[in-house]
């Protein structure tokens, strides 16, 4: 064979496919050389029809044989090869996983809610969720909100007992006293942090400010009316489904003694199923899995490794005094969105390197090897609502869709829902943006806001530090055509 001949099939520079002119023109020389005479390979000859023939399906075969060779590998393979070639390097895919909320279940203590008991958004076709515990009780040893009556008459010498968690307050009535009395007398007495009570219509209420600060409560000469403890429901669809907070009221299965319930605490968000791109980046990045030590390794392990991590930054403090953002010497930060706060603490505590010291407010026990805890922190990051103004006019040469102030929204809702933790957020990255969203726009005018509330809408860019994260929500993202 000549230096010059090309050659194919598999080769020391990877697979070259014979490609079907080099296939015809190789079985029309073979042919003629094999007769000894010329032969005619027009489209019109007979040899050239036969040819022609044959030449397709050896194409195929050729293309088959560089699709076997490409399954080998992660950059080229697709679908099911594609996993397979990235198990060969420890890498498997991830399947889709439901979002979990966890629904304030409003009843009579003692009222159990069978698991798979569906409540749903709501709105029109809104998100169905079924009970993922199975021992789910609504019960005043774990409760988030009581709701407490006196339904005798209060009279001068009763003794009133509401017991919150360890402590107990007693009070006896004297004359003039109301329930309204009584409950503010024993409210004042048991204050603690994370409760909030008030007083409506001779009712007393006691709720926990946050997720965290179940509490137990027991009372004497005390009507305990209504109960809301926290149970866990997972939704019946898989995906990133996030649904609005107090959007979850439907109760779909009924129970006895289950009157209502609230998604009142922010859901942990699930995930797509991996797609194949998603998949590659995975495997491209499976040497960080591999390391340890390191901020990347960290990160990796975390958002790769945990279920419901959206998001995950690491930080670290490398020297011997504490840095401008109150990490500890020789520390690092790890601040996550998503995931069990036990799982993550799990992963920090596999990633990172021995002696390092680990900084932030949420924290959770680790065992090791030999039994021994180790109390390992992380941050959350704080939730920076973003709002928009946007308003676009016509461009004289070319009209707008009427879908155009929809298709804005959209496009801007999905960029804002790509912003990392620590992002600022930039106006002028979204320009491109509404001009790529929809075909016929001249000019934008784009201010924003942020905040609970939006106050002051400006054109200033959104300064988010390294613990925060921006939150877009289609509610917040106001489009009007000039």
């Amino acid at each position: 064979m000549a230096d010059n001949e090309a050659v194919y099939g598999l080769t020391k520079d990877g697979f070259r496919r014979k490609r079907l002119p080099e296939i015809l023109a190789d079985i029309n020389k073979r042919v003629a050389d094999r007769l000894g005479v010329e032969i005619q390979t027009g489209s019109n000859s007979l040899f050239g029809q036969l040819h022609g023939v044959y030449a397709y399906e050896i194409a195929d075969l050729w293309e088959q044989a560089e699709d076997a060779y490409n399954a080998m590998y992660p950059n080229t393979a697709t679908g099911v090869s594609l996993s397979n070639a990235a198990r060969l390097a420890g890498i498997v895919p991830v399947s889709g996983t439901k979002s979990i909320l966890s629904a304030t279940c409003y009843g009579t203590d003692g009222t159990r809610i069978p698991y798979g008991a569906q409540i749903s958004s709501a709105a029109q076709n809104g998100s169905t969720w079924g009970c993922a515990e199975l021992d789910a009780t609504i019960s005043k040893e774990k409760a988030v909100y009581a709701a407490l009556e006196i339904k005798s008459k209060v009279t001068a010498g009763s003794t009133y007992s509401l017991t919150l968690n360890d402590s107990t307050s007693v009070y006896v009535s004297t004359e003039q006293d109301t329930a309204v009395t009584v409950f503010n007398a024993l409210a004042i007495k048991l204050a603690q942090e994370g409760i909030r009570t008030s007083i409506d219509n001779n009712v007393l209420s006691i709720r926990a400010t946050n997720k965290n600060a179940v509490f137990s409560i027991d009372a004497k000469g005390i009507t305990l009316t209504r109960i809301g403890s926290l149970i866990r429901f997972a939704c019946t669809s898989i995906g990133a489904i996030n649904p609005n907070i107090g959007t979850v009221t439907h109760i779909v299965t009924t129970v006895p003694g289950w009157s209502a319930v609230n998604n009142e605490y922010a859901t942990n968000v699930g995930q797509e199923a991996e797609s194949d791109i998603m998949l590659r980046q995975r495997w491209n990045q499976s040497l960080y899995n591999r390391a340890a030590a390191m901020t990347d390794a960290i990160a990796a392990s975390i958002k790769n490794d945990v279920s419901g991590v959206t998001a995950c930054m690491v930080y670290e403090n490398t020297s011997d005094t504490v840095d401008s953002d109150g990490r500890p010497p020789h520390s690092v930060e790890v601040v996550v969105d998503g995931g069990d706060d036990q799982a993550v603490a799990q992963k920090i505590w596999k990633t990172k390197a021995g002696g390092i010291d680990t900084y932030g407010k949420v924290h959770n026990i680790v065992m090791d090897s030999m039994g021994m805890p180790h109390t390992l922190y992380f941050n959350r990051p704080e939730q920076i609502k973003i709002w928009m103004k946007i308003v676009i006019s016509e461009n004289p040469d070319e009209k707008l869709p009427p879908s155009a102030v929809s298709d804005v929204a959209l496009a801007v809702l999905k960029k804002g829902q790509s912003q990392v933790i620590g992002e600022d957020v930039v106006l002028q990255r979204y320009f491109s943006t509404i001009f790529q969203a929809t075909s016929g726009i001249g000019y934008i005018s784009l201010t924003a806001a942020y905040g609970d509330t939006a106050k002051n809408y400006s054109t200033n860019n959104i300064t988010i530090s390294q613990r925060q994260v921006a939150v877009f929500d289609a509610s917040r993202i106001e489009v009007t055509r000039q």
